[in-house]
């Protein structure tokens, strides 16, 4: 038997799941598929743009960014394959979101971070 917070869990990932957010990114994620070459250059430039984006050197990120932005931009210019970014982008946040508003009810002692 699952507790309330299980069970509110469940919802949640069913409310997201049957988002118009998700339901769009799954559809234009399967569009992408059916042209494997573009899949190719797309997740070639999510990786590289995750990688920047959680690199440890902030400056070298910037920078990094904006090169990645030139090499990739004649893809970015499809318009799959910018839907589907900025599709997928909503999609992080909403969920960042969610997370935020999850984390900031609580009341985690992490003081000794500060020492």
């Amino acid at each position: 038997m699952m507790n309330k917070v299980e069970l509110l869990t469940e919802q949640m990932k069913q409310a997201i799941l049957d988002s118009d957010e998700y339901r769009r990114y799954v559809k234009l994620n399967e569009e992408l598929k059916k042209r494997p070459d573009l899949k190719r250059a797309v997740d070639e430039f999510r990786k590289q743009n995750f990688y920047y984006q959680y690199s440890d050197d902030v400056d070298d990120a910037i920078g990094k960014s904006e090169e990645l932005a030139k090499n990739f931009a004649a893809t970015r210019s499809i318009k799959l394959v910018n839907d589907f970014l900025v599709t997928e982008m909503c999609l992080d946040r909403m969920i960042q979101q969610i997370c935020i508003s999850l984390v900031s009810v609580m009341d985690f002692d992490v003081d000794f971070l500060d020492d």
